[in-house]
């Protein structure tokens, strides 16, 4: 019976995206429940609930910090997305996603063209996101990015 479920939730318009090698969703960190803040630990849990597996790219800024103790300049990537996913409950919400140690995958340009109409929508799946809440903010990490070659159609209802 689940298996049945399962096949019913991954058809699409004729399309079987579980079996397609163009969608691969999104991975989410190993979530540790803490004594100091169980809740919060309880709600990480359900992150991919919340935000999907499947993001639309709309903007990028690249960051760079300095190590104080080496002068070592780390890179990091910013990107901010659409959450496509109709079944995430932050569903159409804009998001940013911080990949550190890591270089744009996209150009801007290429963002710009899509703005303009010009090319076909990209979309993103991260690996290992987590969710992290300090002192009066908040912030989504990823160890990785990637482009997906799929149409924003399938991505949107894969979940």
């Amino acid at each position: 019976m689940v298996q049945d479920l399962k096949t019913k939730i991954n058809v699409r318009d004729g399309k079987d995206l579980s079996n397609d090698t163009n969608y691969v969703p999104s991975t989410f960190a190993k979530v540790h429940v803490s004594k100091t803040s169980p809740i919060q630990s309880r709600l990480d849990q359900g992150l991919r609930d919340i935000i999907g597996s499947s993001f639309l790219l709309v903007g990028i800024e690249k960051q760079n910090s300095v190590d104080r103790g080496t002068g070592e300049v780390h890179t990091a990537t910013i990107y901010t997305v659409r959450i496509i996913s109709r079944k995430a409950k932050a569903f159409r919400e804009l998001i940013q996603i911080k990949v550190k140690d890591s270089k744009p995958i996209v150009k801007q340009e290429e963002i710009d063209l899509v703005m303009m109409q010009q090319s076909k929508p990209i979309i993103l799946r991260f690996e290992n996101v987590a969710h992290y809440a300090y002192m009066g903010g908040e912030t989504l990490n990823a160890t990785g990015v990637d482009r997906l070659n799929v149409n924003i159609k399938d991505a949107m209802n894969y979940e």
